[in-house]
């Protein structure tokens, strides 16, 4: 719903991945006064900033003499109420209006980055990067793990995950895949053992449902499962424009049997 106000007033966020997600601080903390506050959390501390370039004057106006650090007030999982459990979009730093102004480089992790930003690096990209990445990231809210796996893979290893999940890409885009050959033969035919490769099916039943059943929680019947890869396949065509916008995406089978009707049990706090 966040994504859908900011492509609403024109912008695409850019930058879409777990970190640019917070969790709302309760509204508890307002009641504290300061004393309080520092009592539970600890005082400020003051670090000196130390100036690397021994030949800069020490009172430039633009250097600090310190700096204080961020405080950890964070609670265990477990500890919030579902109540507190809301989520808030952040760091608007490269967002950018795809009708004002073309933005041709990606500055999504390469895990969530759209194909279109390696393999058409000369075309604008729009809101459908966007929706690329936000694809991503439902996987990765269920699965607690990147549904694209290796944080710090080569692109070329990305692409060819990326293959496995979504199947043969646009013809000009196999064609131009330099380093193609050491994944999968001109027909499209992976060179590597059947066990390596990782279908939707397998990534959703190692990475969502195992650790649930490990931890005795409620797996995803079947019906949900089928909605949400009909879904997350949609929104990770390879065709930009074969991607539903978001007002698409919120109405979508999972978004309205599943995904949505849980956001609102959860506001009440109704959830089991």
């Amino acid at each position: 719903m966040a994504v859908s106000l900011v492509h609403a007033g024109g912008y695409a966020h850019g930058d879409l991945h777990l970190g640019n997600l917070l969790l709302q601080l309760p509204s508890s903390l307002n009641t504290l006064s300061v004393e309080q506050l520092y009592a539970r959390h600890g005082e400020p501390e003051r670090e000196p900033v130390v100036c690397l370039d021994v030949g800069a004057a020490s009172t430039d106006p633009g250097v600090p003499s310190y700096a204080v650090p961020s405080v950890w007030m964070g609670v265990p999982s477990n500890d919030i109420t579902l109540g507190e459990a809301k989520l808030i979009l952040s760091d608007f730093g490269v967002a950018f209006r795809p009708g004002d102004k073309s933005r041709f480089e990606s500055y999504t992790p390469v895990v969530l980055r759209p194909p279109e930003a390696f393999f058409e690096p000369a075309t604008p990209l729009t809101f459908a990067s966007d929706i690329w990445s936000l694809g991503c990231v439902i996987f990765e809210l269920l699965a607690h793990r990147s549904l694209i796996d290796g944080f710090l893979a080569p692109q070329d290893e990305i692409t060819a995950q990326q293959v496995e999940l979504q199947g043969p890409m646009p013809s000009e885009w196999w064609g131009r895949w330099e380093k193609r050959p050491k994944w999968y033969d001109e027909a499209g035919r992976p060179l590597s053992n059947a066990s390596d490769i990782w279908s939707w099916e397998q990534r959703f039943e190692q990475w969502v449902q195992k650790p649930r059943q490990s931890r005795g929680m409620e797996t995803m019947k079947e019906d949900e499962r089928d909605a949400l890869f009909e879904l997350l396949r949609w929104m990770l065509a390879w065709t930009p424009s074969e991607r539903p916008d978001i007002t698409k995406v919120l109405k979508a089978n999972w978004m309205t049997r599943w995904a949505l009707p849980s956001y609102q049990k959860g506001l009440e706090g109704r959830l089991p």
